[in-house]
């Protein structure tokens, strides 16, 4: 049997899909008694289920969230999705996840379907915070995490990314590591790759001219992962009676760098030193271990889930601000 409408129990109790709705939300004040009893028993004879997202919006009660991913493949990403899915699951949202796989253009398309799905509100891992389509969004009902626009619009929740990294930087100085390189994703105006670098400079001084940055290929051609690997080997090969180190600003990158390195026999810390941003489980298992800046990824999720159900509750609407989620630095034996 096909699944009962609202227009379809109207035309069997002989009323407008007006009643029924009004019935379907509790709206009794213009309904007689006999109608109500009426619609009861034609509602448990057929056993009809109202559609919950159009009674929601009848009654403009939606919950419904919707999240906008950049990259569900993103170790980081699992744990802000953990994070966001049990808050809501415990405050009885329903949360409708999309993942853009890196592509603005379908970013886009994801947010628009959201949007025509009449979410109640958006938590977004932006692809491009700076895109147009943010410039609609409203801070009364949406809320960014880990990347942040240029000009704030909305709420945003990141971890303190300049500053662990000077931190972090500055106990590979103490070490007497007096030649160091930030290993990178193409910084563009990614927010978080560029508060990273700063902190790497500020700690180290250098002149921000890219003498002492490695880019690695993000999805790049097959030569340009070859280019990258000639750099670090060369960059080890040269050091001379120097400590030469690196930073890695994710755990991707930090997986890059150790597989350019191994190609060429190098092992840290012994040819050279390393420390990352993000603390990964298969990093718990290497032999030395890795000193790494540790980022409550789910903790971000749970507290963007917790400021939009604040604001979808009418409890928290102000100026938009940024958030910032404290880190911890684990130094081991990588450097």
């Amino acid at each position: 049997m096909e699944k009962l409408t609202i227009s379809d129990i109207a035309a069997l109790a002989k009323v407008s899909t007006a009643t029924v709705s009004n019935y379907l939300n509790g709206n009794f004040n213009k309904m007689s008694i006999k109608t109500r009893r009426h619609l009861e028993e034609i509602i448990s004879q057929t056993n009809y289920r109202p559609n919950s997202t159009a009674r929601d919006l009848a009654k403009n009660e939606s919950k419904t969230i919707g999240v906008s991913i950049a990259d569900i493949t993103n170790p980081f990403t699992s744990a802000v999705l953990s994070g966001i899915s049990d808050f809501c699951s415990h405050y009885g949202y329903k949360v409708v996840f999309t993942n853009a796989d890196q592509d603005p253009e379908t970013e886009v398309n994801n947010i628009i379907r959201l949007r025509s799905e009449n979410v109640a509100g958006f938590i977004l891992d932006p692809v491009s915070p700076n895109g147009p389509i943010y410039k609609a969004f409203s801070n009364k009902s949406s809320v960014m995490v880990d990347l942040q626009a240029k000009q704030l619009k909305m709420d945003t929740i990141v971890t303190d990314n300049e500053k662990s990294v000077f931190e972090m930087t500055q106990k590979m100085i103490a070490k007497k590591y007096d030649d160091l390189y930030f290993v990178s994703w193409p910084l563009k105006d990614v927010s978080t790759r560029l508060q990273r670098y700063q902190g790497f400079l500020k700690a180290t001084n250098y002149k921000d001219d890219d003498s002492h940055l490695l880019i690695v290929p993000h999805h790049g051609k097959q030569e340009e992962y070859i280019a990258f690997n000639n750099r670090v080997k060369e960059i080890i090969e040269s050091k001379g009676s120097k400590k030469v180190g690196f930073f890695t600003m994710n755990g991707r990158v930090f997986l890059r760098l150790l597989q350019a390195a191994q190609q060429y026999g190098f092992a840290y810390p012994t040819d050279y030193g390393v420390a990352t941003y993000e603390e990964l489980d298969w990093m718990k298992v290497l032999n030395p271990g890795i000193s790494c800046i540790q980022q409550d990824s789910r903790k971000i999720g749970e507290q963007a889930a917790e400021l939009l159900n604040k604001k979808l509750t009418g409890k928290s609407i102000s100026e938009p601000k940024v958030t910032i989620i404290p880190t911890k630095l684990i130094i081991r034996e990588s450097f």
